[in-house]
């Protein structure tokens, strides 16, 4: 130990979400509730390393679930000069972030809904390509968190940079929250990732998992995004992802991403867009992992609440998604920013007609900072559920949201 951590470095960091207040009302009921919510989020990170080792831990909690705290991340890794290997329980820790294009990358990545409700990949909560340059992420969803075995080789060149990931998961059966566990094996996962940069030109990322999925069956997933480098104060994500189960091709995803700093420091603008279609529904929605056609998540509440305020599932074929973000840094103490959504999902060829559903979500906020890196961000939220059929059922809710940030 004393040799591995010669040189130690301890890094925190802390997030926590709740709702001081909700609001929801629908077309035959209201819900009113003019406190906090009891299910705020919480997320605690450690990080010990030194020149030879590291190793990590993320406790959570969530009032809502359970009245236990948790290891949501527990691993080790070992750095070999340009080879490191880990291994461990993980959460969503082992990916290349810098391809999503964050848009709370100023505010210190507070995340949530409102900056960043979906990541790179399919929107449907079963595909193999969800959240697809996670590496510790399996080719089904099954947990929020999975054993891995793994190890990244940097490669230098004479114009750049390229890393090489190759990851080996084994997904334990759990429940969606990965609260609970049988102890049987629900599939293992291979992923490999290459991750490269050229100066002057910009990086790219190519990922391919090939595993087995709930049902017994294989599946692979693929994918490729680009960030070239077109002028100093853009950052532009473009590119897309596939899946086949089974032999079939069962989904695919594209994603484009763009944040543009306006006045450097002071304002910017990021924009996220994305696609998500089922191919073939009728046949393949039983394959993604027996959701059937739901995505993980909506962005407004659809009449009974949850408390979270986290948004409604949707239940179409394919889903478009929107997000426009506008930040203000008035000094190095306040920033403002402002948000608008949309999530709006169609039935194409599902076998069964359905109408549109609409999801509207907007929100302010004020994020106040204190010294070193630690801030409090206010926000006031309004989304809409809309379900476009002859009744037109409709529901609305408000929230006032708060999150603590704490790292060092």
């Amino acid at each position: 130990g004393g040799a591995a951590f010669a040189d130690v470095s301890l890094n925190l960091n802390y997030r926590q979400r709740a709702n001081l207040f909700t609001n929801e009302e629908g077309t035959k009921n209201a819900l009113y509730t003019d406190a906090y919510s009891g299910a705020g989020t919480d997320n605690l990170s450690i990080s010990l390393s030194g020149d030879l080792a590291s190793f990590d831990i993320t406790l959570v909690g969530d009032e809502s679930t359970t009245a236990q705290v948790r290891a949501k991340t527990l691993g080790a890794s070992v750095f070999l000069g340009d080879l490191t290997l880990f291994g461990g329980f993980w959460a969503d820790g082992k990916l290349n972030g810098a391809y999503r294009t964050k848009s709370d990358v100023d505010a210190g990545n507070i995340e949530g809904m409102d900056f960043e409700f979906k990541k790179l990949g399919s929107a449907f909560a079963g595909s193999p390509n969800y959240f697809l340059d996670n590496m510790v992420m399996p080719v089904q969803v099954t947990a929020s968190e999975s054993y891995a075995l793994g190890g990244t080789y940097n490669l230098a060149l004479s114009n750049g940079a390229v890393k090489l990931n190759g990851v080996y998961i084994s997904n334990e059966k759990s429940d969606e929250t990965g609260s609970t566990s049988s102890g049987a094996l629900q599939g293992h996962t291979g992923v490999f990732l290459v991750d490269g940069r050229l100066d002057d030109i910009g990086q790219a990322e190519a990922v391919f998992k090939y595993g087995q999925v709930v049902n017994g069956d294989t599946a692979m997933a693929f994918g490729a995004y680009i960030q070239p480098s077109i002028t100093r104060n853009l950052i532009l994500t473009v590119g897309g992802a596939g899946s086949v189960i089974d032999g079939d091709f069962t989904d695919y995803s594209a994603d484009l991403r763009a944040r543009y700093q306006v006045i450097p420091k002071k304002l910017s603008i990021t924009s996220f867009h994305s696609w998500s279609a089922i191919v073939d529904a009728e046949n393949n929605v039983a394959k993604l992992n027996e959701k059937k056609n739901a995505t993980t998540k909506g962005l407004a509440n659809s009449g009974t609440s949850s408390g979270k305020f986290g948004g409604t599932t949707i239940s179409r074929d394919q889903v478009l998604t929107n997000n426009l973000m506008i930040r203000y840094n008035v000094n190095d103490k306040l920033s403002v920013f402002g948000i608008a959504a949309d999530m709006i999902g169609f039935d194409e060829n599902a076998g069964v007609e359905t109408e549109n559903i609409i999801q509207l979500r907007f929100s302010g906020w004020a994020q106040f900072y204190a010294s070193g890196s630690a801030s409090v961000a206010v926000g006031a939220v309004y989304s809409i559920h809309d379900v476009t059929d002859d009744n037109n059922a409709k529901f609305s809710a408000f929230a006032v949201p708060v999150v603590l940030r704490v790292k060092m």
